[in-house]
This record gives C-alpha cells, structure tokens and sequence, in this order.
C-alpha cells in the first residue's frame, strides 16, 4: 500500500534536503514537510513557522512541525490551525530536576555504535527512575495532546529504555494502554516510525483493537528512501489503510476545541525550564 509520509526533515531544521527537493521528491512517494520546532536560529518563533508555511505552500507541499513537546515554546492558536497538521514528539525528559536526552540511545537503536553497548546503561539500573521515567512521559504527551493539540504522537514508545531490553518488558502494558488511551480518546494518531523501529508488534495490535488511527513516519533527513521497515511492522500488526492519515488533521482546530476534563496530575513542569537540550535526529 501507498501512505501518506508524515514526518519528513528540510533544511529548515536539521534535514539535507532543501524544500525545492522535497517538492521533487513527492513524485517518489506522496509527503509532506515537518521539520522541528523549535530549531536554534530557523525555528524559533511564529514568525519564522508562518514563513516556512508559506514558503513550503508555495511548492506545493503539505506542512506540519515535530513539536517538541516539553522544550517548545507555544505557538498561537492560529499559527497551530495554519498547518495542516502537527506531530507532538519528546526528545529529552525532565525528571526530578534533571533532563535526561535520548540522543545515546537514539544512535544505538539506529544501529549507530558499532555494535557497542548501549554506552548509557548504568544510568537507567534503577527500577524507580525507570518507573517515574515512564511517567513523566505520559504527562508530556498527555499535555501535547490536551494543551498543545497535536495531531499525531510522533515516535511514541522512543525513549532511552528501549536500548535496555525488549519492549515488552521495558514498557509494562499497562502503561501501553494508558498511552494508546490517551490517543484514542482524542483520535490523535500514533505514528508508525521507519526510523527508529516503533512501536513494537504488540503496542500496534493493542493500538489497532481499540480503534486507534496511525500515521506514517519516515522521520527521514536525506533522501527519501523505501519504507521496508514500517510495511513490515503495518503488515504484521495488521492495520488497514483506512486506519492511516493522508496528510490532513481530523482534530478540531486548537481555537474550537473544548477545554480538557480536570485531571488529578499536572503537567505545570512541562511549562517550566526550556533546556538546551540535545537533538535526536
């Protein structure tokens, strides 16, 4: 089957390829742009989202941004409407006080280190910090999602515990349905990721038997290249091409939507320190 790619990088963040290129490169596969925000002297603002809009519009291209949720500062209501979607991804945590990046573990589950060991391991021994690790990445989603409106959950199981073990035992399901759930209450999509392999099998098919809806994610940063990863995870988890966006939202716009319900947790340090923090690519 033929989807709609997502999560495609330019040069107006940290891509290779200019948007004249990605233009060309639709012709390979149907795509459009998101490239990140925020992104040190490109990204920084409104403004400069307004201008990358207008000028990918221009050529043609569908536009989105890889929001980085728990760092990015707020768009506008309107510049988030503008887009004509909005993928909401974590790089980085802020847990008790402490940012922990996912840049080490991103290059080992790319297959980036040579075959060494995940160079990280020590610091994820303790059970505790992987358990409030794993919360602290629901609240950030969970404020994505409610606050920030996204679109699609981009990358969604990536984090630093995956270059532990498998995923089913780094990620207990009762946290992977707690993650599904808050998608598919707000029929926000969950990306399926060429690049760093997720979500696993079972997430997906846990994900597809509660009626989630998906999105394709190459998250590429060259040339476009085949999806031979993704095909095989869709296949093997069974989801159907009906289940796919195609490059448009299905949300409401962030001005229309109600508020959120009350909630018991609080997402207020989501909103606290902005880190100069390191980028996965």
């Amino acid at each position: 089957m033929t989807l709609f790619d997502h999560h495609v990088h330019s040069d107006r963040s940290d891509g290779r390829v200019s948007l004249e290129e990605r233009a060309r490169s639709v012709a390979v596969r149907p795509h459009g742009v998101s490239d990140h925000y925020p992104w040190r002297d490109k990204m920084r603002d409104d403004d400069d989202v307004l201008r990358y809009l207008d000028d990918a519009s221009r050529l043609g291209l569908r536009v989105g941004l890889e929001y980085d949720l728990g760092v990015a500062p707020p768009l506008r209501p309107a510049t988030r409407d503008a887009l004509h979607y909005l993928i909401g991804a974590v790089h980085q945590l802020e847990v008790g006080g402490v940012w922990i990046g996912f840049s080490e573990a991103g290059g080992f589950l790319k297959g980036q280190r040579g075959g060494s060991a995940f160079a990280e391991a020590a610091r994820f021994a303790s059970a505790e910090l992987r358990a409030r690790i794993l919360e602290r990445m629901l609240e950030v989603v969970r404020h994505g999602i409610e606050d920030v409106g996204v679109d699609i959950v981009g990358h969604p199981t990536f984090l630093p515990l995956l270059a532990l073990g498998e995923p089913e035992e780094m990620l207990p399901a009762p946290w992977q349905e707690r993650l599904i759930e808050l998608c598919v209450h707000s029929r926000v999509a969950i990306e399926v990721n060429e690049s760093y392999r997720v979500p696993h099998r079972e997430f997906l098919v846990r994900a597809r038997e509660r009626g989630a809806t998906f999105s394709v994610g190459s998250d590429t940063h060259g040339d476009l290249g085949p999806l031979d990863r993704t095909e095989a995870m869709i296949g093997e988890a069974g989801l159907g091409a009906e289940r796919f966006l195609s490059g448009s939202r299905v949300r409401k716009g962030a001005s229309e939507r109600p508020a959120p319900p009350a909630r018991a947790s609080s997402t207020s340090g989501v909103e606290a320190a902005r880190p100069k923090a390191e980028r996965v690519e």
